[in-house]
């Protein structure tokens, strides 16, 4: 699946560089695109949904904050919103969340880093939707059923 090449790509080059040039976005959108005919049963709405529903808290935070998500995180996460739809663009969010937030208090522990220091979060953004590629539809039709008993 050439989403999960450019994903790859996407977290190497962050980590490495903790920037996430712009050619991934746009590498990504019409492959988002096409998931509307790949994967239909996420519809028109939900994905425009999507478009927004990490990306404008991020942005909200980041302006708030200054360092706490870079642009290409933000972007990466809007065209993903499309991609995946809203539900599953929480579900890559929080999965990204998590493992992001573990990998930091590892190297925290583990003295590998120091409390401050600046870390990549598009691999774990590009881990969090790539398992909600594979998931996420399973794991929000789970949750959900939790809700309503």
């Amino acid at each position: 699946m050439a989403i999960s090449g450019v994903l790859v790509a996407v977290g190497t080059v962050d980590f490495y560089t903790q920037e996430i040039p712009d050619i991934f976005h746009l590498v990504l959108a019409p492959l988002a695109v096409a998931a509307l005919w790949v994967f239909p049963e996420v519809t028109l709405g939900p994905r425009l949904i999507g478009v927004f529903a990490v990306s404008v808290p991020m942005l909200g935070l980041a302006l708030v904050k200054e360092g706490a998500f870079g642009g290409g995180d933000i972007k990466l996460m809007a065209v993903c919103g499309f991609l995946l739809g809203w539900q599953q663009s929480l579900f890559a969010f929080f999965f990204a969340v998590l493992l992001g937030g573990g990998t930091a208090v590892y190297l925290l522990a583990a003295g590998k880093a120091e409390r401050g220091q600046r870390m990549a979060f598009g691999p774990a953004l590009c881990a969090g939707v790539f398992a909600a590629v594979l998931w996420g539809a399973d794991a929000v039709a789970w949750y959900t059923g939790l809700l309503l008993f």
